[in-house]
């Protein structure tokens, strides 16, 4: 299908599904003022996003949790795809993110999206079979739990690039390295407190290192051709408002890929929901976060500071790059709202 008539099709079929609950659909007519002569015209993405932008993130949060009470009111009913590697040949995708972003939950999202299989970067290494069979390869590289695949760059049409605030995603990877160390199923408890303060006053300064070098590794890769380098804020990908907007935007760009087809583009909020927010049917899971145990991750002063400090130095870096300064600026106004996570 041709490229625009696709971002056409998937703006128009998103916009409907995101409002057809009530609730939603009421926050549209108030806050657009814009003349209508067409009264059969289906909202779009933008006037989507401009409705709720007029709304304060309180009454957002209000609407949005009413509404997932009846989720397929909203998002209607899908069902996601068995994933199978694919029988032809597939310009496969870089999926990297740093440990703690959400590599797990955004690969279900891709598959649910496109019905293709994932690999890893160990996988792609050592097995032929995969080459330009899966729709994209998850890696951590080049922090030390990811390997290069730079010798078979010429494999990959471009990189998703999942991106999420330190001072969230450095807790998470030490969960996850919690439950490894100690044997425990994955994604099945938080670390005790003790244990993080004990890891983030060992580790914290090396982890912002990393998450800063993981950053401008990947987006260094594509600066001569942003069209092929997808950045996706875990923040927006899980937020209820924004993220059927954001699925939207990573639907289109799959499907721009050499032998990749998204989802038909009414079921693109569907699959979105069913992937990120559900783990099984019936059961809201905010961004897969089903661990059980005290979510309390907190900082010294200093160590706080010296978030902070990572977060000015990127948002400068990046000035002249709009999207990225923009989401270092978010990150910056969460740091400076965050006096809780201060102990």
């Amino acid at each position: 299908m041709n490229g625009r008539r696709r971002a056409a099709s998937l703006a128009a079929a998103i916009g409907l599904s995101c409002f057809a609950g009530i609730a939603i659909s009421n926050l549209y007519t108030s806050s657009s003022q814009e003349p209508n002569n067409n009264n059969n015209q289906a909202p779009t993405l933008r006037s989507y996003r401009r409705a709720l932008s007029n709304v304060d993130p309180v009454n957002a949060a209000t609407i949005t949790d009413a509404v997932f009470k009846d989720p397929k009111h909203l998002y209607g009913d899908c069902e996601i795809p068995k994933a199978r590697f694919a029988t032809h040949q597939v310009a496969t995708l870089y999926q990297p993110a740093f440990p703690g972003s959400g590599s797990r939950m955004t690969y279900e999202l891709v598959e649910a999206l496109t019905g293709m299989t994932i690999s890893n970067d160990h996988n792609y290494a050592i097995d032929p079979n995969v080459h330009n069979h899966v729709v994209s390869v998850k890696t951590h590289y080049p922090n030390r739990n990811g390997i290069s695949l730079e010798a078979f760059d010429d494999h990959f049409h471009g990189a998703l690039l999942v991106i999420r605030n330190p001072i969230k995603a450095i807790p998470s990877f030490f969960n996850f390295w919690y439950e490894r160390i100690n044997h425990l199923e994955n994604h099945s408890v938080r670390a005790p407190t003790e244990e993080w303060i004990a890891f983030r006053d060992a580790n914290l300064g090396e982890q912002l290192k990393s998450w800063r070098k993981h950053m401008d590794y990947w987006l260094k890769k594509y600066e001569n051709d942003r069209s092929k380098l997808l950045v996706l804020p875990y923040e927006r990908l899980t937020d209820n408002a924004r993220g059927p907007g954001t699925a939207l935007k990573l639907a289109l760009f799959l499907d721009s890929v050499e032998g990749v087809n998204a989802a038909k583009p009414e079921e693109v909020a569907c699959l979105w929901h069913r992937s990120v927010k559900y783990m099984d049917e019936g059961e809201t899971v905010e961004g897969h976060a089903v661990r059980s145990g005290s979510s309390a991750t907190p900082y010294t002063q200093s160590q706080f500071d010296a978030i902070r400090n990572t977060m000015q130095t990127q948002k400068w870096k990046y000035k002249d790059d709009p999207e990225v300064f923009k989401i270092m600026d978010q990150y910056m106004r969460h740091i400076q709202h965050s006096w809780l996570y201060v102990s």
